[in-house]
């Protein structure tokens, strides 16, 4: 039986990121990370990792430019403690990159 987790955790009081797993035996079968911020009172999405296709992916999005899909070469479990620690290490010039890149 697979056992489901979700939660969000707030980074500031402007940017929180949702973690979302599956697992069955110790492995993770799904998996999201998905990071926001708010701009003009809106929370945003800015990257999303997950394996909804089958295979571990990273989302990237711009503000003013089309959303950028890098296949990532890891297994679930790995990519997973990878993203998590990526997003929350990095989220600020994650977000200098949505906001501004032309």
């Amino acid at each position: 039986m697979a056992k489901e987790i979700e939660y969000v955790r707030l980074l500031t009081p402007e940017d929180k990121h949702r973690i979302y797993l599956s697992k069955s035996r110790g492995k993770i079968s799904k998996f999201v990370i998905q990071y926001y911020t708010k701009v003009e009172k809106r929370w945003r999405s800015v990257m999303r990792i997950d394996n909804c296709h089958g295979y571990p992916h990273k989302h990237t999005y711009h503000l003013r430019k089309k959303e950028f899909v890098l296949l990532l070469s890891q297994d679930n479990n790995t990519a997973l403690t990878e993203a998590q620690n990526f997003v929350q290490n990095n989220f600020k010039k994650i977000k200098e990159n949505f906001l501004f890149s032309q």
